[in-house]
């Protein structure tokens, strides 16, 4: 089943993939800024929301949070708010296509830059990054890299404000600021 889940995903993917318009533009210029995460405990999310308050900070606009939590149910510690969303594997159809409301509402969102806070590897993450319209996908999960226009090279320890630093550094020196 599982393979059968794979090849679907897989099909899915370069069925929907978008051709995107790719641009770089520096965190404090983009008028609208995604980020995707993975919860996995308390101690994530409370580290994704101090993250999330400083990104906030830095753009001055209100950033569109969507976090992925590997189970069944999403915790309770997880409190939607707005333009903060979660969802888990029962938001998936049998293959793994998100179909929740708020996950399609993100996926047609065309953020200026698309900041991707996983550090593990899930179908589902490929998946919105590669539908998503974003016109600069920023990430450090080396298995998800096809799909980001900026690698940031990353162990997968780095502290996510670390790794914040870091896309705020890179995207303002590519951007020529």
């Amino acid at each position: 089943m599982n393979f059968i889940q794979r090849r679907l995903i897989k099909r899915y993917i370069s069925d929907n993939k978008k051709n995107r318009d790719i641009f770089v533009t520096s965190l404090a210029k983009a008028k609208n800024v995604g980020v995707l995460c993975h919860i996995s405990t308390e101690d994530t999310y409370k580290e994704i929301y101090t993250v999330l308050n400083k990104l906030e900070s830095v753009t001055n606009r209100t950033v569109w949070m969507l976090g992925y939590v590997n189970a069944d149910v999403v915790p309770e510690f997880c409190q939607p708010q707005p333009k903060v969303d979660f969802f888990c594997n029962k938001d998936l159809n049998w293959y793994g296509k998100p179909e929740k409301e708020q996950v399609v509402a993100f996926l047609k969102e065309d953020f200026d830059i698309l900041i991707d806070f996983s550090y593990q590897s899930f179908d589902i993450t490929r998946v919105l990054l590669a539908v998503s319209p974003a016109h600069f996908i920023v990430g450090a999960e080396k298995s998800n890299g096809t799909f980001y226009d900026l690698l940031i090279n990353s162990d997968n320890t780095l502290p996510l404000m670390d790794l914040l630093d870091n896309v705020v550094r890179y995207t303002k020196n590519l951007a020529g600021e």
